[in-house]
């Protein structure tokens, strides 16, 4: 059926059964029993035989304003499977709103100039969720927060973005700790902003400080990073943020780092896609590698001014 539509369209773009013949190499009488069986499916002749070089009917013109897009959504079609295809459509981007803040822009920009037919569209969530969302088909792509070393499904390509340091942090200017190292039990009497329950790092200060015998006290929580950070500047409570996050703040100024003894906390940063992303394959690897030098960007424009003793690790795939 498509091959016969497709000589159809030829024999009318090229008015010739011979140059249509060309066009697909095939034989010319290849292509005359191809338009005999796609009449033969309509039920009605598409080219008047009395003339020569036989002449499109009225019906068969119609038939052609209707053959032309079909064919190209077809193509279309087969093209989204295709990993060597240009990448087009809708690319459904998972990432925190940690990871938003930092890197979303020039993620962006980045696709948007290799690939301008492309359309990102971005969702917000817990990476555990994302992870879920990619499994089950809901996004193309996620920018997982994970522990160092944390295992990845095998049915998932994986690609190593960056691993970045978290920080407990405080008001510079009304410091809750005053003392210039302490320990993770000893800040279970201080207040704390932090991210709402599902976090992954608000989970490893939970558990931390569970384990040395304290108690998580949270009196405010928020999605919105720069709004912690803000109540942590004015004093009340302890935040706790990744580095790159914290000096990409405009209130990173108001903010300072709390040396903790026996607490530790780096992240490892992936973006994950299905094996069997189509056309979508380039627009995900691409997007890796933008994710990752968006990181090495922001590092360079903010760790030079912070303080030697909280500049993050990091490794970029």
């Amino acid at each position: 059926m498509i091959d016969d539509l497709q000589s159809f369209v030829a024999v009318i773009n090229e008015a010739s059964l011979t140059r249509a013949a060309d066009t697909l190499f095939v034989t010319q009488s290849t292509i005359s029993k191809r338009i005999q069986r796609f009449e033969a499916l309509l039920g009605v002749e598409l080219f008047d035989r009395n003339t020569k070089p036989p002449r499109p009917t009225a019906l068969a013109n119609r038939v052609y304003e209707q053959a032309v897009p079909l064919l190209r959504g077809l193509e279309h079609l087969l093209d989204l499977a295709r990993e060597d295809a240009a990448p087009s459509g809708t690319l459904r981007l998972g990432l925190s709103q940690v990871v938003a803040d930092v890197v979303l822009f020039d993620a962006v920009i980045a696709m948007k100039e290799q690939f301008p037919a492309l359309v990102v569209r971005s969702h917000t969530e817990w990476s555990s969720v994302l992870q879920q969302m990619v499994e089950n088909g809901s996004l193309d792509a996620a920018v997982l927060m994970l522990p160092v070393r944390a295992a990845l499904p095998d049915d998932l390509i994986a690609r190593q973005v960056a691993t970045l340091e978290v920080k407990v942090v405080q008001s510079a200017e009304k410091p809750l700790v005053k003392r210039k190292t302490t320990t993770i039990r000893s800040l279970a009497g201080h207040d704390w902003i932090l991210n709402p329950n599902g976090c992954g790092y608000r989970a490893a200060l939970e558990r931390a400080m569970g384990s040395a015998g304290g108690h998580l006290r949270v009196s405010a929580d928020t999605y919105a990073t720069n709004t912690q950070l803000r109540l942590v500047a004015t004093g009340l409570g302890l935040g706790l943020v990744p580095l790159d996050v914290l000096y990409t703040s405009a209130w990173r100024d108001q903010i300072s780092v709390v040396d903790v003894s026996d607490f530790a906390l780096s992240l490892d940063f992936w973006l994950v896609f299905p094996q069997h992303l189509g056309n979508l394959t380039r627009a995900a690897e691409a997007l890796a590698q933008a994710i990752a030098a968006s990181f090495v960007r922001q590092a360079a424009q903010s760790f030079p001014a912070t303080p030697r003793e909280v500049k993050a690790a990091r490794r970029p795939a």
